[in-house]
């Protein structure tokens, strides 16, 4: 195994109301930290500001293979997804999604209407601007889920983002201000999906691609008037009702023919958005089961304690190997 540069962003002041979900790469870093050590790797680890400190530091480093878990630089969500171009063109290979696949699962406008392309179901809703005339009146009555349209890691997401519309549009107009306020980007308003919130891992191994498991969010301690949604403080607050009430179910409790629909869904929007090495597409299910495509995360935690880590579990797939996987993909992409 040649030798190894392991990056990640740096993470800010822990008084920033969003610390806790960018401080988590470090459980990330020292997953694969101990995986490189186990494997017998030798390995560099490296934090990275921004875009600008990257072109600075790689010509310092003879590494060309690259663990890539740089998630989100402060101050530019989107400048992190140029970090595999950047090291490619100064002649290293990243693990982990290409650019143009993390430009694509990052702006989940443009994903969701690549995926309605190619014929995969999504919830039906707008998009609000910044600066843009909220006009929410023409929405069908019903429940609506308001969330940031480029962030990950449920950022901008709490209890308060169901709305029931017409009946609360003032204060959905109120939500989406603050968010434009607090992120400056898109807001997306798409219909909330009530029943069943499912998360499908997907591996690449050389030329297979799998799915290795289907974990399904369990919402079984949450009273009737809760809605059932994984917000920040369910994410990253210990202690909070979210955090201790949404464990995964690994396998979903789904038929077979369920099964395989919600994999071959998560296989085609792999395809679509160009997605290599590793990847989680989430879903949500309604009343009658059928499924919803989300989002696709081109970046997804992979710490010990996460979904990814427990479907490697569930598959019997080493944490170990997989390391060592996508190092290997990595290396062959060297090759070409």
């Amino acid at each position: 195994m040649d030798d190894v540069l392991l990056l990640h962003n740096t993470f800010g002041d822990e008084n920033d109301p969003l610390y806790m979900s960018r401080v988590g790469v470090m459980d990330q870093v020292n997953a694969v930290a101990e995986s490189l050590n186990s494997i017998g790797a030798k390995y560099e680890v490296v934090a990275v500001e921004n875009i600008k400190h990257l072109t600075e530091l790689l010509g310092g480093y003879r590494q060309k293979l690259i663990f890539n878990l740089a998630e989100e630089f402060l101050f530019s969500i989107e400048q992190a997804c140029y970090v595999p171009a950047i090291c490619k063109a100064f002649g290293k290979s990243c693990t982990g999604n290409d650019t143009p696949a993390l430009l694509l699962g990052q702006n989940k406008i443009n994903a969701k209407n690549i995926f309605l392309g190619a014929g995969l179901d999504c919830p039906d809703g707008t998009v609000i601007n910044p600066n843009q005339p909220i006009a929410i009146e023409s929405l069908v009555p019903d429940t609506y889920f308001i969330k940031p349209a480029f962030c990950d890691a449920s950022e901008g997401i709490t209890e308060e983002s169901v709305v029931v519309l017409p009946e609360e549009i003032d204060r959905a107009a109120k939500l989406i201000k603050k968010l434009h306020r607090r992120f400056n980007q898109p807001v997306i308003i798409e219909r909330y999906i009530p029943h069943r919130e499912l998360n499908v891992s997907v591996m690449q191994d050389g030329d297979k691609v799998r799915v290795l498991a289907i974990a399904e969010i369990d919402f079984s301690e949450f009273s009737p008037s809760q809605f059932r949604i994984v917000d920040y403080s369910a994410k990253w607050e210990e202690g909070s009702f979210g955090y201790e009430n949404t464990p995964r179910k690994i396998p979903a409790e789904l038929t077979d023919a369920q099964s395989a629909q919600v994999e071959q869904m998560a296989l085609v929007a792999w395809r679509t958005l160009g997605c290599r090495d590793y990847t989680r597409v989430d879903f949500r299910l309604d009343n009658y089961n059928k499924p919803y495509i989300l989002e696709v995360n081109p970046n997804p935690d992979i710490s010990l304690v996460g979904g990814f880590a427990a479907a490697l579990e569930y598959a019997s797939v080493p944490y170990e190997r997989f390391v060592e996987t996508m190092l290997n993909n990595a290396a062959n992409r060297l090759k070409n």
